[in-house]
């Protein structure tokens, strides 16, 4: 991501000197920009960003909706690091990813990465809907409520474990709405692993997330370390 941001900055920059000046023509450099330049130069630096945003691309993969939510299943033991694309936000014990998995209609998938003390695992979520609608919004809910319980692990032995979990009704009086769903298996590596499918109402909209998380009770945390260190 780095490299990328660097490159936009360098387009940008160098656009934006020969705007001020303008190339020599007719052998007076700095020449002002005529209006056919401009345009010109604008469709050469749209190019540009098309270029820089296509390599972004490459890599993601948009897949059905069981095949991604299989995918993002069987990589946590891997701690998402299959899945890990390139670095979007660094902050303070954690950084976000561009998830190369992504569901389909998703407006963003995200690997949450954590390097606490206590906590170094991976998060994956996905912002499935935004709008001020709550009928809309809690239709959208629903649906993908009934989708996440078609949704499964596939094992490497190729047995299919299946998610389920409760269903919780969208309230519009209720600012946070929450259905968990989990793998029903004994396989100790997702004994901690939920999906959750969330309705929060933020800043006047509706938001639909999927979180695919690992994180531990606060009780919990550290626990596993002082343990392995025995």
């Amino acid at each position: 991501m780095k490299p990328i941001i660097t490159l936009m900055m360098a387009i940008v920059a160098a656009y934006s000197v020969d705007a001020q000046s303008g190339p020599a023509r007719g052998g007076v450099p700095g020449a002002p920009l005529t209006h056919e330049d401009s345009l010109v130069m604008a469709d050469a630096y749209a190019d540009s960003l098309a270029r820089v945003d296509s390599t972004l691309r490459t890599r993601v993969r948009v897949l059905s909706f069981p095949a991604t939510i299989n995918a993002v299943l069987k990589d946590f033991p891997y701690n998402l690091r299959n899945i890990t694309g390139e670095l979007v936000l660094a902050q303070g014990e954690f950084e976000n990813y561009a998830s190369i998995v992504v569901l389909p209609g998703a407006e963003n998938c995200i690997v949450t990465r954590y390097h606490s003390a206590d906590d170094t695992t991976a998060s994956w979520q996905a912002k499935m809907y935004s709008g001020d609608d709550f009928n809309q919004a809690a239709k959208v809910y629903h649906e993908l409520f009934r989708k996440l319980q078609g949704c499964y692990l596939q094992l490497v032995d190729g047995s299919v474990v299946y998610l389920r979990g409760d269903w919780e009704p969208a309230k519009e009086g209720a600012s946070f709405t929450t259905s968990t769903l989990r793998l029903m298996t004994g396989d100790w590596r997702y004994k901690d692993v939920k999906v959750e499918l969330e309705l929060v109402y933020q800043l006047a909209d509706w938001a639909i997330h999927i979180n695919i998380v690992t994180k531990k009770r606060d009780d919990e945390v550290g626990r596993g370390s002082m343990v392995d260190n025995q």
